[in-house]
């Protein structure tokens, strides 16, 4: 995935993310979140290198990302991807900038996200640095 334009990269990482969001919550976390790079196995430290800000809270590390992306009210969430944008940044990192719907229940009416992310990519996968998810009101 490294050799391709930020454009592939981000088109790819959301497709894979919400697919796998949808598909396992526990596997999803671990894949994203948890710093595949460096030693094996994973270090506390590593563990907790990832942020994710969503809405306005904020919470670091695998653990705490996890509970908030099993909350009950996000059990159903089914995500539609609109819009993908990404830029390399310096040291191999990607911004990828994701803009769609999310429908929290099959009851609930769509609202529009956004959600941007810092990741690296390396031969074992992506890892997500930093995660905003954000909704967009009005």
């Amino acid at each position: 995935m490294d050799s391709l334009a930020p454009e592939e990269i981000a088109a790819q990482f959301a497709a894979k993310y919400y697919a796998d969001f949808q598909a396992d919550r526990k596997n999803f976390v671990e894949y994203f979140y948890s710093s595949r790079l460096g030693e094996t196995p994973l270090t506390d430290a590593q563990r907790e290198h990832s942020t994710l800000t969503f809405e306005s809270n904020t919470l670091q590390g695998v653990q705490a990302i996890g509970q908030k992306w099993t909350e009950d009210f996000l059990k159903t969430a089914k995500h539609q991807v609109t819009t993908t944008n990404a830029q390399r940044a310096p040291g191999g990192f990607v911004i990828v900038l994701v803009t769609g719907l999310i429908q929290l229940t099959e009851s609930d009416a769509p609202m529009n996200f956004t959600q941007s992310f810092l990741i690296s990519i390396d031969e074992k996968g992506v890892f997500c640095n930093n995660d905003l998810f954000k909704l967009v009101y009005g």
